[in-house]
């Protein structure tokens, strides 16, 4: 098989158990696109497979970089090219996996993004205003950037203005056109969204029953200044709480889940849109398409 299977979808659908029962079957290693499985230390809140859920699979791209470096999908494209060749070197299968749309576009896609340079006294100038002002500027100059970043994604959104300012045009406009360095097969679960919404409230609850608060508060001490984390849903919303912005832990907690549904909400609508993603129920749906 020549092709890259991609599995997505949005958070909390099942993507990674999918994976890696696919990649038990046809012998592969799976690439993990997901912007916070980077990270070292982030394991509860980003849901970071342990050994024994990986099955004895490998997986790629976990744990390599601290939550204080930013990591952009140019830093992926380079990561993820090198496992993919490392990969097929042994004669094996890849899989990528994750809900990262940014991520998996850039490596599989037919357009990418141009490279941009860093103008760091304009990021230090954006940064004394507040997140939903930052947003609402780059909702007027690029609207279809705007709608993929989270009003609160500080980071993200004075790197799109950033962008926008440097090569003179929207974000969304700066792609230029490739020869894709490798084919793609992509799928995503067909998943009802009340089905999803379950479990992701049940995911939280199971999260915080395993260490999400405690893991916050040893990485809090470790990272103290790391906007990665600030910019976390699940260890934003205890940020907040030590803020006074919500009354009480619960509250807290019932937050996380209102948020990542919010953002699952927003990727559903976006993989549902794209015709290239095959909706399956199970792994033979994959089996049978791939054969």
């Amino acid at each position: 098989m020549n092709k890259i299977i991609v599995i997505t979808g949005p958070t909390a659908s099942g993507k990674t158990k999918l994976a890696i029962n696919l990649a038990k079957k046809i012998d592969a290693e799976i690439i993990c696109a997901d912007s916070r499985i980077v990270y070292k230390n982030l394991d509860i809140v980003s849901a970071k497979p342990d050994e024994k859920e990986k099955e004895g699979i490998k997986h790629h791209l976990i744990d390599i970089v601290e939550p204080v470096v930013e990591f952009s999908a140019g830093d992926f494209v380079e990561c993820a090219k090198k496992a993919v060749f490392e990969i097929q070197n042994k004669k094996k299968n890849v899989i990528v996996c994750g809900g990262t749309w940014f991520y998996i576009k850039n490596l599989l896609g037919e357009k990418s993004l141009l490279n941009c340079p860093s103008d760091y006294e304009l990021r230090n100038e954006l940064s004394k205003f507040e997140s939903r002002e930052l947003w609402e500027k780059l909702n007027l100059i690029d609207s279809k950037r705007a709608e993929n970043i989270h009003p609160n994604n500080k980071d993200k959104i004075i790197r799109a203005l950033e962008m926008c300012k440097i090569l003179k045009k929207p974000v969304s406009e700066c792609i230029r056109e490739e020869n894709k360095d490798f084919q793609s097969v992509w799928f995503m679960y067909d998943i009802e969204r009340t089905e999803l919404y379950e479990k992701i409230n049940k995911r939280v609850d199971i999260m915080l029953d395993m260490g999400l608060y405690q893991e916050w508060q040893s990485n809090k001490i470790k990272y103290p200044n790391s906007k990665i984390m600030e910019n976390t849903i699940g260890y934003r919303e205890f940020y907040d709480l030590e803020k006074g912005i919500y009354n009480t832990f619960d509250e807290a907690v019932e937050k996380i889940k209102q948020h990542t549904r919010n953002f699952a909400k927003r990727q559903l609508t976006y993989f549902r849109s794209n015709k290239d993603i095959k909706l399956i129920a199970n792994c033979d749906d994959i089996l049978k398409e791939i054969k």
